[in-house]
């Protein structure tokens, strides 16, 4: 018998973070940390430096470019791990183990 993997749950509402950015009205979404592409979790642990602009670039294109300074973004990513279930300190990887 083949194991059949089952359908990612990355798009279902409840399992994404809504935000907006000022100077712009569209309201942008992304998975929860839970939810990332494994591939893009690996590069985000890999390059932590850019690791929040991998995750706009993928999942909310044009956002990134709306931020204006690194107090914004620093809030942006604590409010995602937060909502993701991750402790300072720890990663998107390493909160699933």
């Amino acid at each position: 018998m083949v194991y059949e993997v089952p359908k990612s749950q990355a798009s279902i509402g409840q399992n994404r973070f809504e935000f907006t950015v000022p100077g712009s009205k569209k309201t942008f979404s992304i998975p929860l940390a839970k939810y990332i592409k494994p591939a893009l979790a690996i590069e985000m642990a890999a390059n932590p430096a850019i690791s929040t602009k991998s995750l706009l670039d993928h999942y909310a294109q044009g956002s990134w470019e709306l931020f204006e300074s690194a107090d914004q973004l620093e809030a942006f990513g604590a409010a995602w791990r937060e909502a993701s279930g991750i402790g300072l300190g720890e990663s998107s990887a390493s909160s699933n183990s």
